[in-house]
């Protein structure tokens, strides 16, 4: 008899041959990438052969073509494999599990997600997803009568849901400064910030990438800035994780949230929350936990019982996600969006909603059409060429938003380029 396990793996080497090895140490001998020799990372980033091995690590619908990872991701087949091993160990041994290894086995991952991230395992916790993490510092933030937040026009509806909650329940005024949709210049984004500052701003909330349009913002500088002056900062990294290469604590902020089943295609379910060192003290939990001191963030981490199987994968992502390389994988994605932008930006018809300058946008891009709705466009898209998209319909930004993810192929995004063509010509 041969276990599943061993079936995939063995059956997964014979058809991906030498590009994959086994993981030297894993129990689960899990496939990972392998480079191939002689070749930079700057020839690897169009080398179809090389990224047609990675596109064969992921299953998707054969239905349709799916340009939308910005909700999230699907887990690479090695992830998914361990996701339903971890399911089946859990299920054989539930309670035994639960009292007896589900701790130890938290703080392990624990540290291996903190040295991925870039901070330390006593500035993490693991949670669902970007919204109850921020949420968690939202609420718990304690701020004197007459503090206030300061937000940007570009924001996660859930996060201005959570602030409007915090005025009405605390009275924590919230002001709102309005970016540009294309920005002279990333100083220009940190200027027009710092003159929204007031006496009164506390704390800052900010998107590294904005979830509307995947403008990427100067994090780094609008952190540098507001410490000068006396202000936290709390930064949405939903979108930028394991999509920009970057660390946490590289960028100086001082509370920091994601969702890691979107770029890291971790387990749907899964966020992180980062609080830096000595800060802990300052929020309460959301919900009540005494069995941690003021300034653990463990108790930071109390939801009830936790579905470990999803959690437990999560090293299986960072596995495959470092096997590409986060300098690799960031610039292929910016590749993709510039192959298909490229191709479309001058067609008539066409804005393109996103800023297009070195760094200042990866794999996300918004394109309109004039003379349809968002929600038009993307109804035309799927409906007569099975391309699935998002519509974005805000104040200043109608337009469907493009998100590819390293499963998407060349091929793929010519189809867009070739339905897009067709649609501005009618």
């Amino acid at each position: 008899m041969i276990d599943r396990r061993s079936f995939l793996t063995k059956t997964g080497e014979a058809a991906l041959g030498a590009a994959f090895l086994p993981l030297a140490g894993s129990q689960n001998n899990l496939l990972v990438l392998k480079k191939p020799s002689g070749k930079s990372e700057a020839d690897l980033v169009a080398d179809e052969s090389f990224w047609y091995q990675v596109q064969q690590c992921y299953v998707q619908n054969p239905h349709f073509i799916n340009l939308e990872a910005g909700y999230f991701s699907p887990a690479a087949n090695v992830t998914l494999e361990d996701q339903i091993d971890n399911v089946r160990m859990i299920n054989e041994s539930p309670s035994f599990y639960m009292r007896r290894k589900q701790f130890e086995e938290r703080d392990a991952l624990r540290q291996q997600l903190a040295d991925f991230a870039g901070c330390g395992a006593d500035e993490l916790i693991m949670t669902r997803n970007t919204t109850e993490s921020l949420n968690i510092v939202i609420q718990g933030l304690k701020l004197k009568e007459g503090e206030e937040i300061l937000r940007t026009n570009r924001e996660y509806p859930s996060m201005i849901q959570a602030l409007d909650q915090r005025q009405k329940r605390f009275g924590t005024p919230v002001k709102i400064v309005s970016l540009p949709l294309i920005p002279d210049s990333q100083e220009q984004i940190v200027q027009l910030m710092e003159e929204a500052v007031t006496s009164r701003t506390k704390v800052i909330l900010v998107s590294f990438m904005t979830y509307l349009t995947g403008q990427v913002l100067p994090i780094k500088e609008i952190c540098a800035m507001a410490h000068r002056k006396g202000i936290e900062v709390i930064v949405d990294g939903a979108h930028a994780f394991a999509h920009l290469p970057f660390k946490i604590s590289e960028l100086g902020c001082d509370y920091f949230a994601c969702s890691l089943h979107k770029w890291l295609c971790a387990p749907l379910g899964n966020g992180l929350l980062y609080v830096k060192k000595g800060k802990v003290g300052k929020i309460w939990p959301l919900f009540g936990d005494t069995d941690f001191a003021e300034d653990d963030i463990k108790k930071l981490e109390h939801f009830g019982t936790q579905p470990c199987s999803n959690q437990l994968s999560i090293a299986a992502a960072i596995r495959f996600h470092e096997s590409i390389g986060s300098e690799l994988k960031a610039s292929r994605l910016n590749y993709l969006k510039h192959y298909w932008v490229s191709k479309v930006k001058s067609l008539p018809k066409i804005k393109i909603n996103t800023p297009l300058g070195e760094g200042q946008s990866y794999a996300i891009c918004n394109l309109g059409v004039e003379g349809m709705s968002p929600n038009e466009l993307v109804d035309t898209l799927y409906s007569e060429y099975k391309i699935f998209t998002v519509a974005i319909d805000n104040d200043d930004i109608q337009g469907a938003r493009i998100a590819p993810h390293l499963y998407t192929t060349i091929k793929e995004l010519d189809k867009l380029v070739d339905a897009l063509t067709k649609i501005v010509s009618k």
